[in-house]
């Protein structure tokens, strides 16, 4: 039966209230991330780095404003596995992260090698001869430092929370490998420092290799996932990735 223009006000307010969810943006994201350069830091007051640049620019894309806030790394990983909606800025996709989080990628290829000292005689080019190293240093916790472990090394100084940290006592003589960032980020610290690029020498031995994303809470739609990674291979298209890329590795 048709509705009486008496009852057409009540029947609106119903179909209203029936289409509003339909129709509702969806609620913001909440954009973590830790210090680890190039990537994702804190500059000359702003949070700067090839990550955050690229999900600026992803934000731009799907007309969203959500901050990126930077916390500790062990602390950015608890929120990220804790909170609804949230996002991590920038996370290594290794199998045992893999059904963790839902996942944004990629941004790049990553990988951490072992560091010595420029004209130390130290000769590393497998895992077994960095398992004999006298000391190695790495972070307190994380993924390096428990791959470490299940590699059976014996030999690590774990009492740095940060890269610079461990990079420093390199350079000090404190230990003799280092290992906790990847080469961009080593060069970038280098850099930072006004230190010639070849005073930390890579070895051709790496721990982790494993292309870099943004790491999702489980609980964000598939559908949103979808149109962040749309965004994504919209700006890959367009070279925005590229040049990004070059900017940071120069």
């Amino acid at each position: 039966m048709k509705p009486s223009k008496r009852d057409a006000a009540p029947w609106l307010r119903l179909v209203c209230l029936c289409a509003g969810p339909l129709f509702a943006q969806p609620k913001p994201v909440a954009l973590v991330t830790e210090e680890w350069a190039p990537y994702n830091y804190t500059g000359v007051g702003k949070l700067e780095g090839y990550s955050v640049e690229i999900v600026q620019a992803l934000e731009k894309e799907l007309h969203l404003d959500c901050p990126i806030r930077m916390l500790p790394g062990m602390r950015a990983k608890l929120v990220l596995e804790s909170q609804p909606r949230t996002m991590m800025i920038t996370m290594l996709r290794t199998p045992e992260r893999e059904t963790l989080y839902k996942w944004i990628g990629p941004l790049g290829d990553g990988a951490i090698y072992f560091y010595k000292r420029k004209g130390n005689p130290l000769v590393v080019t497998s895992l077994e001869e960095a398992r004999k190293a006298p000391l190695v240093a790495c972070r307190n916790g994380g993924l390096v430092r428990n791959r470490l472990r299940e590699d059976g090394f014996s030999n690590l100084d774990t009492t740095a929370t940060d890269g610079p940290s461990i990079y420093r006592k390199l350079l000090l003589g404190r230990c003799d490998l280092a290992v906790s960032d990847a080469p961009l980020g080593v060069r970038h610290l280098l850099r930072e420092w006004k230190l010639p690029p070849d005073t930390l020498v890579q070895t051709s031995v790496k721990i982790v290799e494993s292309p870099l994303y943004i790491a999702c809470s489980r609980d964000i739609p598939d559908t949103e996932i979808a149109a962040w990674q749309a965004a994504l291979e919209n700006l890959r298209t367009a070279g925005t990735l590229d040049a990004l890329w070059r900017k940071y590795a120069k």
